[in-house]
C-alpha cells in the first residue's frame, strides 16, 4: 500500500499548483526531484498523467481521472486524520480495562453503562482485579490504579481524584472491645485487612514526620475485596481501615465510626493509566473524558460522611 502512494502527493500538488516549480516549493524538495518522482508514477501506471510543455501544463484524460480518484481519496485520509487528532471519530472495537473491584462497581460501572449505550459500536471487557496491572504489558487498553503510580516510560497517568484511608469500627463491636486511642492499642483488638501480594499485612498511617509508613497488624480476619471487610466491619468482627468512598455512606448511616485519626495518612492519588503511544485511541479518550467529568463529583459525595466523628 505505501508504494502505491508513491508520487500520489506529488501528482496532485503539480495539478492544483499549475506549475512544478511552485509544487516543488509547497512540498519543500527540487523541480529535478519532483519532476523523477512524478515520472516513476507514470512508469508504474503505464500512462501519461501530464501533458508538458515549456510554457504549459495539462491533464491527460487518464490523468484527469486519477487526478480526481486521488484527491478525493487523500481528502478522506485527511479529513479522517483531523477528526481522530479532534477527538470526533466515535469509538468503537474492543476496549480492554482493568479496574480494582469494589472501586470499580461503585464508580466506574455507571460511567461503563453510560458509554455502552451512547456508543453501539464500542465493546467492552472488564476485569475486575485488586491486583495490580499493567496495561502495557497485560493488553489492557486502560487500568484504574488507587495509589502511588509505578515510574514507567511505557505508561501514560492522568490524575482523577484521592482518597483518604480511614481505620473504623462498628459501635458495637467498640463498646464490647473499647475504643483505641494508639496504635499499640491494636495488637489487642480483631482487626480486619486485605490480602497484600507479599503476604505480610499492614495499614498505611501517618508517621511522627507526617509522612507515609506501613504499621504492620496481625489480622483476625483477611479478605481479598473491600467490600467484604466492609461487611465484616459493619457487622461488628472487629476493626478495619478502608477508603473513605468505601467506609463513608456506612460512616454517615453510623454503622460504623472513624477511630484514631490522628494517625490518619495523608490521601493517596486515584489515577487512569493506558499505555504510550503516538495519539490516544478515540475509545481510550472518550473513556478518559466521561471519568473527567463525572468521578470528581461522584467520589466527593461518597467521601464527604467519611470525616471522623
Amino acid at each position: 500500500m505505501t508504494a502505491q502512494l508513491n508520487g500520489v502527493q506529488e501528482f496532485t500538488e503539480v495539478v492544483r499548483k499549475g506549475s512544478f516549480v511552485a509544487a516543488a516549493e509547497g512540498l519543500g524538495v527540487t523541480r529535478s526531484a519532483l519532476s523523477k518522482s512524478i515520472k516513476r508514477l507514470e512508469i508504474r501506471l503505464g500512462v501519461r498523467l501530464l501533458n508538458r510543455s515549456t510554457r504549459s501544463l495539462s491533464l491527460t484524460p487518464e490523468g484527469e481521472i486519477y487526478f480526481n480518484r486521488c484527491t478525493a481519496a487523500l481528502d478522506m485520509i485527511s479529513d479522517a486524520e483531523s477528526r481522530i487528532e479532534a477527538g470526533i471519530v466515535e469509538p468503537s472495537g474492543l476496549m480492554r480495562l482493568t479496574v480494582p473491584v469494589a472501586f470499580g462497581h461503585l464508580f466506574i460501572m455507571p460511567l461503563l453503562n453510560i458509554m455502552a449505550l451512547k456508543y453501539r459500536a464500542l465493546n467492552i471487557e472488564v476485569d475486575f482485579s485488586d491486583r495490580v496491572r499493567d496495561p502495557a504489558t497485560d493488553g489492557f487498553d486502560l487500568a484504574l490504579r488507587l495509589g502511588p503510580l509505578p515510574d514507567s516510560a511505557d505508561l501514560v497517568a492522568t490524575r482523577l481524584g484521592e482518597q483518604r484511608l480511614i481505620i473504623c469500627a462498628s459501635a458495637g463491636y467498640l463498646e464490647r472491645a473499647g475504643i483505641p486511642i494508639d496504635l499499640r492499642e491494636l495488637s489487642s483488638h480483631r482487626c480486619i485487612s486485605g490480602l497484600p501480594s507479599d503476604g505480610q499485612t499492614y495499614w498505611l498511617i501517618r508517621g511522627k514526620e507526617g509522612h507515609v509508613v506501613r504499621h504492620v497488624v496481625s489480622s483476625a480476619y483477611r479478605f481479598n475485596n473491600g467490600q467484604a471487610m466492609l461487611e465484616a466491619a459493619i457487622a461488628g468482627c472487629g476493626v478495619t481501615q478502608l477508603p473513605d468512598w468505601l467506609c463513608g455512606d456506612a460512616i454517615k448511616r453510623g454503622q460504623l465510626r472513624a477511630i484514631l485519626p490522628t494517625f490518619q495518612a495523608p490521601p493517596t492519588p486515584i489515577s487512569a493509566m493506558w499505555p504510550r503511544t503516538h495519539t490516544v485511541l478515540p475509545k481510550v479518550r472518550a473513556l478518559i473524558e466521561e471519568l473527567k467529568k463525572e468521578l470528581p463529583a461522584r467520589l466527593s459525595s461518597a467521601q464527604r460522611s467519611s470525616v471522623a466523628r
